[in-house]
């Protein structure tokens, strides 16, 4: 069982950082440990993906879980832990949706961020074997998110609108979700 790590927030120069590719062919146990530990913290979170950056670990590691009763967009589905190391992502086709996003890294601001809406994701699991999966809707949006924290961005830095930052509270009390 792991450890429940600090969330590092906006303006921890880990955030800005691109981080370090993991050796697939030697996942070790500081590795295992590593996922262990951020499953750990995603379980202590109301939130639906972790990337290494945020815990302070510069490795190339997300891992999503969305429990579609707690997810308030339009599209989630359920999906169960997900390891995925060395992520990588291409866009299925040009269609796209821009919609509020939120972060643990950024707790209290949500922006509105366009987004591919179907994807291929390829990655490794924690026993070094090559997923290649499509998906698509919050699943999708949940990937890039995350994929972005490994390159070192931050959602802030996608808002295009001006009017496009909104606290989570207002958007529930506006009901902006869809708008």
């Amino acid at each position: 069982m792991g450890k429940v790590l600090r969330i590092r927030e906006v303006g921890d120069p880990i955030l800005a950082k691109k981080c370090k590719k993991v050796d697939i062919k030697n996942i070790n146990q500081e590795i295992l440990e590593d996922i262990e530990d951020l499953k750990e913290t995603l379980n202590f979170t109301e939130g639906f993906g972790i990337a290494a950056p945020q815990a302070g670990i510069d490795k190339r590691i997300v891992i999503i879980q969305v429990n579609k009763e707690k997810c308030t967009y339009k599209d989630c589905e359920e999906v169960p832990i997900t390891v995925m190391i060395n992520p990588t992502w291409k866009p299925l086709s040009e269609e796209k949706e821009t919609e509020f996003e939120g972060c643990l890294s950024v707790p209290s601001i949500r922006g509105k961020i366009e987004r591919y809406t179907n994807i291929e994701v390829t990655y490794y699991n924690e026993k070094g074997e090559k997923i290649i999966k499509q998906v698509k809707g919050f699943t999708a949006r949940d990937i890039q998110h995350e994929c972005d924290h490994l390159d070192g961005i931050v959602f802030l830095e996608k808002v295009q609108d001006k009017n496009g930052f909104a606290t989570r509270e207002m958007i529930n009390k506006y009901d902006l979700k869809n708008k």
